[in-house]
């Protein structure tokens, strides 16, 4: 199977822009896995979206030409985006469109990308009949505009609704009257889709008219998702989507250098999809970016701990430590087997600790560690925690009577305190639970000794 034609990236969540020294950093990276595309499109970058009437100051537009430049060196295309927010159908809006669009242009940007998704949806507006009426008419202003700038200007458009049933009226509209010129983006069956199926894909090109461009929310982690890393790689991708799709954009997610290990298996998939391997994609990347061994198995290992993704329902708590959690319980269960129970479990989580400590304060690449701390340091608590709860339980056997027993439990109390308040997501709380049950445990053999 060929490869993507269009393969890319795009800056396209809610939350904090990335930095401009970010986006600069990220295009060597982008050009060594094979990407060809960047798209820029960050929904809080006011003069992107919520304010887009504001023209940008010529500082920004320096670095606009900059990035640009960069890219075109590197073999890669630079996607400006707009998202018109309250389009008013209006001459004055109309020129204002056309006037960002033409200081782009004026940067050196050649490819351009409208955006109307998750805004409100609009009934009739004046003459047009349909929602999708309105946004074809949108999308031929900003077309006829960039055809008087020149003849090699592209434009992608990204539709309310951009994802759900491939047959929509709405979809079926906007391809038999959308220029075929113009690629439109689709994300599949769901916002952030599990699985894309050459099947869903054929239905959405049918309806479209022409190949087109699935905007993939993967490792996107904005809105009520910015409490998971997604460093897991990209699965549930039909190896014959080339057969219906043009490109595949991966959404980054909010944290710069993470999103690197996700988005280099998504470069291994749009280069060979039908010989694509996810896992052993996954671990070449987290060598790439952390750099040795060692500080990939740690980031593997956080990884296998805080992976509640949309890509793989219901295996956030599908983690070795599930497993070694209910091997333990199952042996305190059996008196006779109760010490052996604590050594397997305090070797679990001496390993634990070793990758926690690696991650908050060892790991080679310096801006990894920066993005990853939230959970690192949750993780090391919970772990802290866990090693505490199990030596009071251990305790409970070999000296039941012990005086710092009462004060070593009120500081293990303390101390779990951070991780219970954390909202960051680390295998849903499961050490925290085992270091509390842990501790009921300890008080029930401590009196049953008495």
């Amino acid at each position: 199977m060929n490869p993507f034609p269009i393969r890319g990236v795009v800056e396209g969540f809610y939350g904090r822009p990335w930095s401009w020294a970010d986006r600069e950093r990220l295009v060597p990276f982008l050009r060594r896995h094979g990407f060809n595309t960047y798209a820029y499109a960050p929904k809080d970058d006011p003069l992107h979206r919520n304010r887009w009437r504001e023209p940008y100051l010529p500082e920004d537009w320096r670095r606009f030409a900059r990035l640009a430049r960069r890219c075109r060196a590197a073999g890669i295309d630079f996607v400006f985006g707009v998202s018109p927010l309250e389009f008013r159908f209006s001459r004055d809006d109309v020129a204002l469109l056309e006037a960002k669009v033409a200081a782009a242009d004026a940067a050196g940007i050649r490819s351009f990308c409208l955006l109307v998704d998750d805004m409100p949806q609009r009934g009739a507006d004046r003459e047009f009949c349909t929602p999708a009426g309105a946004d074809v008419h949108l999308v031929g202003e900003v077309l006829r505009g960039l055809r008087r700038l020149g003849p090699d200007r592209r434009l992608w458009f990204v539709p309310q609704p951009y994802w759900g049933d491939p047959a929509a009226a709405y979809l079926r509209e906007l391809g038999a009257r959308v220029d075929p010129a113009v690629g439109i983006c689709w994300t599949g069956p769901q916002v952030c889709s599990a699985e894309v199926t050459l099947a869903h894909a054929r239905e959405v090109r049918a309806s479209l008219r022409r190949p087109f461009l699935l905007w993939d929310n993967h490792p996107v982690n904005d809105c009520e998702m910015r409490h998971d890393p997604h460093l897991g790689p990209l699965r549930g991708r039909d190896p014959q989507l080339p057969r219906a799709v043009d490109g595949i954009v991966a959404n980054l997610a909010l944290q710069p250098d993470a999103s690197r290990i996700a988005v280099a298996t998504v470069g291994d998939y749009a280069a060979d999809p039908a010989g694509y391997e996810p896992t052993a994609s996954w671990e070449r990347a987290l060598e790439a970016v952390t750099g040795n061994p060692a500080d990939a198995a740690a980031v593997a290992a956080l990884s296998d701990l805080a992976c509640r993704s949309p890509l793989e329902p219901g295996r956030a708590l599908d983690n070795p430590l599930t497993t070694a959690i209910a091997d333990f319980w199952a042996g305190w269960a059996e008196p006779g087997q109760r010490h052996a129970a604590l050594a397997r479990m305090d070797r679990t989580l001496t390993a634990l600790a070793g990758h926690a400590d690696r991650l908050t304060g060892g790991l080679t690449n310096r801006r990894l560690r920066a993005d990853l701390l939230p959970w690192s340091r949750k993780l090391a608590w919970l772990v802290g925690g866990a090693r505490g709860a199990l030596e009071v339980l251990h305790r409970s056997l070999d000296a039941p009577h012990d005086p710092a027993a009462p004060a070593m439990r009120e500081q293990l109390i303390d101390d779990l305190q951070p991780a219970r308040t954390s909202p960051y997501w680390v295998a849903g709380d499961q050490l925290e639970r085992f270091s509390r049950a842990c501790l009921h445990a300890a008080g029930a053999a401590a009196a049953a000794q008495a």
